[in-house]
């Protein structure tokens, strides 16, 4: 009975992946190979489809449609979150993003995609799995068993592959990050070390644009005081060669200023 639902697990993966394909192609109007792993499958797909035919087969046998679409959305909600938060957390990187979708967590999950998902679920419970599981029922023992194990094997080997390429993909990236992070700061540190020839310029120009700022302002103090020097000692050429020429007329106007006073002084006594 496993192996059956082995066989199952792996179309359902193979069905998805297809779907998936299709919808990404139509949205971004080119071919879109989806998927986590080399092989087409996606897995995350395989599981969903498992998980709602074990339970609808053997844990919840009286359900409705109704009940089949709230289920598979919520289930599929829960393991999209689940999954897409442990892909990002393990390889720093995620295969689908609904941030700019309506009604979003996260954008691990969205309300569009979750409708959808139920009603993949109504389309698996009501449409593939009651021509599928007959036919997978019915196979041979020996072969159900042989075709199983094959896939395992192929299913084994890709996820290892992809896995180790991805570690290794994500080792190499945080690598050159650090490199890269590790160069920019010693091209940085030495541009802006004084000890740089280029800095070094930078900051001699600078120390001489001060030194001829403060030069331009001496010279003009000194200029100013030079020409108001000049202006005082002119000023003072002037006065005194003036009283020089008119010491005669200086001196009879203070006399007679000085007798008017005196005459006023003996009035008064």
């Amino acid at each position: 009975m496993i192996d059956r639902y082995i066989i199952y697990f792996f179309i359902l993966s193979f069905v998805g992946y297809i779907y998936e394909c299709i919808v990404m192609t139509i949205w971004i109007g080119k071919w879109d190979n989806r998927g986590f792993l080399f092989g087409p499958v996606i897995p995350i797909y395989g599981f969903g489809a498992l998980f709602g035919t074990i339970l609808f087969q053997y844990l919840y046998t009286d359900y409705t449609p109704m009940s089949v679409f709230v289920i598979g959305m919520v289930a599929s909600a829960i393991l999209e979150y689940t999954v897409h938060y442990a892909m990002e957390k393990l390889f720093n990187a995620y295969w689908w993003d609904y941030s700019k979708a309506p009604l979003n967590i996260n954008g691990r999950i969205c309300l569009p995609a979750t409708v959808g998902f139920g009603i993949a679920a109504l389309i698996i419970v009501y449409g593939i799995n009651p021509h599928l599981m007959p036919v997978l029922m019915g196979m041979d023992d020996t072969l159900a068993d042989v075709l199983a194990i094959v896939l395992v094997i192929i299913f084994t080997v890709d996820w290892t592959l992809t896995v180790s390429i991805l570690s290794s993909f994500t080792n190499r990236v945080e690598a050159m990050d650090s490199f890269i992070n590790e160069h920019m700061e010693n091209i940085v540190g030495t541009v802006l070390d004084e000890s740089d020839a280029l800095n070094y310029r930078f900051y001699n120009v600078f120390d001489k644009l001060e030194e001829r700022r403060k030069t331009l302002i001496s010279d003009r103090i000194e200029k100013t005081v030079s020409s108001m020097s000049d202006i005082y000692r002119t000023s003072l050429s002037k006065i005194r060669g003036f009283r020089g020429k008119n010491a005669g007329r200086l001196n009879y106007m203070l006399s007679r200023v000085k007798n008017r006073v005196l005459r006023k002084k003996k009035q008064d006594e």
